[in-house]
């Protein structure tokens, strides 16, 4: 893969994937030799960059839980992309919102760094609205796998803001994600049910709250 022709490095990651999914957990042995060509050959830019991210997912769900051990290095680099990313239908950026939901529990310690940058795509008023949307339904995706106990409040307030906007199809990707919310946190919910009343009519006669009850 370092010597063969730059045509072919996209096949040869998707073989690898592929391999990867089907050895599952024996892949242990050569993760250092896997993840030297993921940095090597990382790039926002290129055009295997979503088939490497295909890899990392594969390379997740074979570990499961032991995947965790190696976030530190990739998570890193692949937030980066939210930042790097400047094609036309930023299919890069929708492949990592796919792969944090992959990563499930495995992130859970590391939403300090996810949830700002997530939040801040949805926010964005320059990001493509099919991506802004994607990124409020990560959050509610993830909700279903990592405890937002602790970061409730980073998340709400600004899908409260979404739901101020004139964006219907946004507004309802944020009204399923509090939904999702609601059921995680239960009770501890409840604060944030004036606000969210407050900035959205629909709201004001439909709590929120007696969805988990």
């Amino acid at each position: 893969m370092r010597t063969c022709p730059s045509g072919m490095l996209e096949f040869y990651f998707q073989q690898l994937g592929i391999l990867v999914s089907i050895v599952k957990q024996h892949i242990r042995n050569y993760l250092s030799d896997i993840f030297a060509l993921v940095d090597s050959f990382w790039n926002p830019s290129s055009t295997i960059q979503i088939t490497i991210i295909d890899l990392v997912e594969q390379i997740a769900i074979a570990l499961d839980g032991e995947f965790k051990n190696h976030l530190p290095v990739l998570l890193p680099i692949m937030l980066q992309i939210f930042d790097q990313d400047r094609s036309e239908k930023r299919s890069p950026t929708l492949k990592v919102l796919q792969a944090l939901v992959v990563f499930g529990t495995n992130i859970e310690e590391y939403m300090h760094l996810v949830i700002p940058v997530v939040v801040k795509l949805f926010e964005k008023p320059d990001v493509p609205l099919q991506l802004r949307k994607s990124a409020v339904q990560t959050i509610g995706q993830m909700s279903k796998k990592v405890n937002f106990s602790d970061h409730a409040s980073r998340i709400i307030h600004p899908l409260a803001r979404v739901l101020a906007m004139p964006y219907m199809d946004l507004k309802i990707a944020a009204m399923d994600t509090l939904c999702a919310l609601v059921f995680q946190l239960g009770s501890d919910y409840a604060i944030f049910i004036p606000m969210i009343n407050k900035v959205n009519k629909f709201l004001a006669t439909f709590n929120t709250f007696d969805i988990f009850y």
